[in-house]
């Protein structure tokens, strides 16, 4: 018996029942704001003005030169005063010559071994710094700095060269990436190819809607659609894996769908479910062995009848719900996948094709998506409540509003896994 949820005049939380609609404002944060904030972060403390060495050791040189000048001065003046002990005077003035000798000396000496060099060391590298790739530190003797250059030349040699290789590594890999990007791309296109777009179109016109939302380029999700005379056949598929995997099989559950339906026929979806199961399990039989490999797949199927206006449903863990806008009806698929561990056993269910009723079928990617304040899974009540506001609107603006809500429900979480929901409505 399908499961029945009516719609109520109050609901008990408004923001569990509300279609949520994205509006520019609500998805986009304040350009202003994110530029203060981001330069609040990046915004670096000052660097405190600070004299240079040579500027210090300039100083200093200067203060000693004004006291030996003070001392040298002051005993040629005592030398002057009468009855002054000369002999020590003289001594004290040899004594004091002497060390403006060897200050001018020891000026020199750390000047131009020590001063002189650090300051052209750090000219040369406020170059290096300036990207100048082609440019060392100069060696003009064997002191204890030039040997501390040449270390510095060797770790900047070795340096330039890791670049390079980084560089023609990362050259590589975006080569590489570009190829595999055109490659998954032309995947892409080649499986939305085998999508029955058109065949929906020509039986259901406006009366039906698909939202394909694979995670990735490609996915692990597709749809179905076959049709013989005033009957039709349409249904949803979720394959295990997503991404090149996910497809991949996509391709092997269709030829499996294909020839299921070659001999069985369309009447009966039960049937088409456990023929594709046989013949899953038969392809895949060497995966299956290996417990790390999914090769599962949950399928919904409907047998629409158009001139006895009847709808025959089997679902592998995939649920047909239906609608008037005032009550939700559920029909549960059978709890075994296609191809799973055990084999199940499939039912068809029929219920009337009502012209007042809107009809969706939804793989689990929707389900299972993450979002909302608390992050949990979008889940079946959720999508029930949804669909009880929807079900009398047109089938495109249901289309754009469902897309919207997913979209705003998700919020910063990322997509977990491939989206389709089939819609159709008969008139």
């Amino acid at each position: 018996m399908p499961d029945t949820l009516k719609a109520t005049t109050g609901p008990k939380n408004s923001q569990a029942l509300k279609i949520p609609v994205l509006r520019p404002e609500d998805g986009e944060p304040d350009a202003s704001s994110d530029r203060e904030s981001s330069r609040r972060r990046h915004t670096l403390p000052s660097r405190r003005t600070v004299a240079s060495i040579q500027q210090v050791f300039t100083l200093i040189a200067i203060v000693n030169g004004l006291v030996l000048l003070y001392l040298v001065i002051a005993a040629i003046q005592l030398l002057m005063v009468a009855g002054a002990r000369s002999a020590e005077i003289y001594v004290s003035l040899i004594l004091t010559l002497l060390l403006v000798i060897l200050a001018i000396i020891s000026y020199q000496i750390i000047a131009r071994r020590i001063i002189l060099p650090i300051a052209r060391l750090v000219r040369e590298a406020s170059e290096i710094e300036s990207d100048d790739m082609t440019s060392l530190l100069t060696i003009r003797s064997n002191d204890e700095i030039s040997r501390l250059a040449q270390a510095f030349n060797m770790v900047l040699v070795k340096m330039r060269h890791a670049l390079v290789a980084g560089e023609t590594s990362n050259q590589q890999l975006m080569a590489a990436n570009r190829q595999i990007e055109a490659s998954i791309n032309y995947a892409g296109l080649l499986q939305r190819s085998i999508l029955p777009d058109r065949q929906l179109q020509d039986t259901f016109g406006n009366d039906h809607f698909i939202l394909w939302l694979p995670r990735d380029t490609v996915g692990g999700d597709y749809y179905i659609f076959h049709s013989e005379g005033g009957h039709c056949l349409a249904g949803v598929a979720d394959c295990a894996g997503h991404g090149v995997s996910g497809a991949m099989m996509t391709m092997l559950a269709r030829a499996g769908i294909d020839r299921s339906i070659m001999e069985v026929g369309i009447t009966s979806p039960a049937a088409i479910l456990s023929c594709t199961d046989t013949a899953m399990r038969t392809l895949l039989h060497g995966a299956r062995m290996s417990k790390s490999i999914a090769t599962s797949m949950d399928i919904g199927l409907v047998r629409l009848d158009f001139e006895a206006r009847t709808l025959r449903f089997s679902g592998a863990k995939i649920s047909l719900y239906w609608s008037d806008g005032q009550t939700m009806h559920m029909l549960r698929g059978d709890h075994r996948a296609i191809c799973d561990q055990r084999i199940g056993a499939y039912t068809d269910h029929d219920i009337p094709l009502l012209p007042d009723c809107t009809y969706y079928l939804t793989t689990d990617g929707l389900l299972d998506q993450s979002g909302g304040k608390d992050g949990f899974s979008l889940g079946t009540q959720q999508f029930k409540e949804w669909l009880i506001q929807l079900a009398r609107q047109p089938l495109d603006r249901q289309r754009q509003a469902l897309a919207e809500a997913l979209e705003q429900f998700r919020g910063r979480h990322p997509q977990r896994d491939d989206i389709t929901i089939l819609s159709f409505r008969f008139s």
